[in-house]
């Protein structure tokens, strides 16, 4: 039987997702955080960082388009737009390019 691991992992400030030791009935569980707010690039506009910001937390464009009340296509270009922005081309490059990583 191998052994458990018992060093908590590194400290990393970097504002990226990072991994944490949490205690579940007396199990240790290693979970990885991610920050629910990532540091985004100035160049994106305010509408443009919240379509972002939705985008990466799973909602597909229909749902964005919902949620904010506006055209399914004004959601699409607005993604393309911020992409441009970020010289990413999918949702997995942003993720990437955002939390660190390879595009998945």
């Amino acid at each position: 039987m191998s052994e458990a691991m018992t060093n908590d992992p590194p400290e990393d400030d970097s504002g990226g997702p990072r991994v944490e030791r949490v205690n579940i009935n007396g199990l240790d569980v290693y979970v990885l955080s991610v920050p629910l707010e990532p540091e985004l690039p100035d160049a994106l506009s305010a509408t443009e960082r919240e379509v972002v910001l939705l985008a990466l937390r799973g909602a597909s464009n229909a749902e964005i388009a919902a949620e904010r009340g506006t055209a399914l296509q004004t959601v699409a270009n607005q993604l393309r737009s911020a992409f441009q922005k970020m010289d990413v081309n999918s949702r997995g490059e942003l993720a990437a390019k955002v939390y660190g990583g390879e595009p998945g």
